[in-house]
């Protein structure tokens, strides 16, 4: 499987430490296995901060996750292999794995384009690939989700909840923790306690908010989308459904914060500029 790596310009792991965020109370391991390879622990390369894990206290947004052996926890489980059937059922799993890439443009697929100028859209039909200036507004998307993702480690530390595909063998494992993928090996451990909440479904979440500011004409399809993408980490096997709906509680709480930064707020507007124009839509939004 490709990496979702080679969809980004964004070149290193971010090692989310102290120097972030304050010390946050462990209630899992020390050592939590599967934060590499994840939107929490991605970086946002050599691009401009908006945003640092420590502006939200993202253990304090959540409610704790079902308890191991609940019925709660059953359910879920079994939401798990529901969703997975579901999705081979109605040929979507194919979708599911390719939202494991890590990079706004699978969101920005449903962008639909007005008079599209000349080399800055490739394809046809209501999907295309944006290049040139509205690659780079995407881009910038990404970053910008990227930064929002890495508010789910620390829950993701606290809680230290084990994947679905740990607590049961129904579960398919596909894409990035499917057993052959080099991400779901970590330092020669696999990654397993790192479920709660899903650092996907933030960044799913933050790219639709981020595309949304640069086109609101098109806010419903962006949100749809996004969550679609949360929704694929339950495809995969790599999450719960309480995983991906606390990962957008999140995402969206952190993306509230990015928001008020100027240095952000001054990078969108020269992104929404790429953007529109790429579309072919007037240069302010209504």
């Amino acid at each position: 499987m490709k990496s979702p790596w080679g969809r980004l310009a964004l070149p290193l792991l971010l090692g989310l430490c102290a120097a972030c965020a304050s010390p946050v109370p462990q209630r899992g391991a020390a050592n939590v296995p599967g934060t590499a390879g994840s939107p929490a622990s991605a970086s946002a390369g050599s691009g401009s901060a908006y945003f640092s894990p420590g502006e939200v206290d993202s253990i304090a947004l959540l409610e704790p996750p079902p308890a191991e052996g609940s019925d709660a926890a059953r359910r879920d489980l079994q939401a798990v292999l529901d969703t997975q059937r579901a999705a081979h059922a109605a040929g979507t799993t194919a979708r599911g794995v390719g939202d494991t890439v890590i990079d706004c443009q699978r969101v920005a697929e449903v962008l639909e384009p007005v008079a599209a100028q000349p080399g800055e859209l490739q394809g046809k039909g209501a999907v295309p690939t944006l290049t040139g200036d509205g690659a780079a507004a995407v881009a910038f998307a990404t970053r910008a989700a990227l930064q929002v993702a890495g508010a789910t480690l620390a829950p993701k530390q606290y809680w230290a909840r084990p994947r679905p595909y740990v607590v049961s063998g129904e579960v398919e494992r596909l894409g990035d923790v499917a057993p052959y993928s080099p991400l779901a090996i970590v330092g020669g451990v696999e990654r397993a306690h790192t479920s709660y909440p899903s650092g996907h479904a933030a960044f799913g979440i933050a790219c639709a908010i981020v595309l949304a500011q640069m086109v609101p004409e098109q806010r419903a399809a962006l949100f749809a989308r996004g969550r679609v993408y949360g929704e694929s980490r339950v495809v995969v096997g790599a999450h719960y459904p309480t995983d991906v709906e606390a990962g957008y509680r999140v995402g969206t709480a952190a993306a509230a914060v990015m928001l008020r930064n100027p240095r952000y707020q001054s990078d969108l507007g020269a992104a929404r500029a790429q953007l529109r124009k790429a579309l072919g839509l007037p240069p302010a939004a209504p």
